[in-house]
């Protein structure tokens, strides 16, 4: 096993982040393999096209993880494309905010699945606001430091949270707004519209 040397500029910053769930990995998958309807912004979305259950297991691991860190605060949902499925995508958004194609389950090739998460990152965050990660992320602190707590503050300038690569270049995997927030209002529905003028976006 390889064993990971932490920069010695480093190991003063780090701290342990406490799991704020304790229940075991199979009990929370099967948790988030059930309807939750939504009652508050504080929501992470993210999409497995033919549902939680037929993701990858590093894929579920890392959902499994944002439960136990964040806590009963929020509510994680993977949406998906399987219409019997308790978190069918549209149970939580119109079908007049999709694309036909998406609505028709008409889209195939190898990266349907990465278009059908564009499509419904805008309309999920849009509705109900919260948090987007793509399955593939790693959370390393809970949402409400990493972010949060800044676009809950009413005497902060920034409404939307979002990494940022090279200075300029806006990264879809994780995105954070309120709900309703004019920045995916209008456009395809993947992000933002193009040529916007995005003057509260805030760089982590």
């Amino acid at each position: 096993m390889a064993v990971l040397t932490i920069p010695v500029e480093w190991v003063d910053k780090l701290e342990v982040v406490d799991k704020v769930d304790e229940r075991p990995f199979e009990e929370i998958l099967q948790t988030l393999d059930q309807h939750v309807p939504v009652t508050s912004e504080k929501n992470i979305w993210t999409f497995w096209h033919s549902g939680i259950l037929n993701m990858p297991g590093w894929c579920q691991r890392n959902v499994v993880d944002w439960v136990r860190i964040c806590g009963p605060g929020w509510t994680v949902r993977v949406v998906d494309n399987v219409p019997d499925s308790p978190n069918y995508a549209l149970k939580y958004v119109s079908a007049d905010d999709l694309p036909e194609a998406f609505v028709q389950r008409k889209m195939d090739g190898p990266f349907a699945g990465q278009h059908s998460a564009d499509m419904v990152r805008g309309a999920t965050t849009y509705e109900h606001g919260g948090a987007w990660m793509d399955v593939g992320s790693i959370m390393t602190r809970d949402m409400d430091r990493f972010c949060w707590n800044e676009l809950e503050d009413p005497n902060s300038p920034y409404q939307v949270a979002m990494l940022v690569a090279y200075g300029n270049m806006m990264m879809n995997f994780f995105i954070t707004a309120h709900k309703l927030d004019p920045s995916f209002r209008d456009g395809t529905n993947c992000f933002f519209t193009c040529g916007k003028e995005i003057r509260t976006t805030w760089a982590l």
